[in-house]
């Protein structure tokens, strides 16, 4: 049981990546489905911005990477709309 259980927190520790539905930017809110304009109106310019290809080389969508205290968000937006939201620590 002590295995399975110190299997299960090791594995956990490996994966720095956290995919989620909302992040928080000081006192306010952003979920995926809100508008690129919410988006920067809440979290301002981001520190990167990068565009997402479709398979034939067409312009899909843009990747906005904002540094904040010792850890990176990366927000995909589609659209128009924020499709979605990964946080990863550093």
């Amino acid at each position: 049981m002590k295995r399975v259980i110190v299997g299960l927190f090791l594995a956990a520790l490996a994966v720095p990546a956290i995919a989620s539905d909302t992040w928080r930017v000081n006192s306010q809110v952003v979920s995926t489905g809100d508008s690129e304009g919410r988006l920067r109106q809440v979290a301002g310019k981001p520190d990167r911005e990068t565009p997402i290809e479709t398979s034939r080389g067409g312009l899909q969508g843009y990747r906005l990477e904002y540094f904040q205290g010792g850890k990176s968000v990366q927000v995909e937006v589609v659209g128009g709309k924020v499709v979605s939201i990964t946080q990863i620590e550093s």
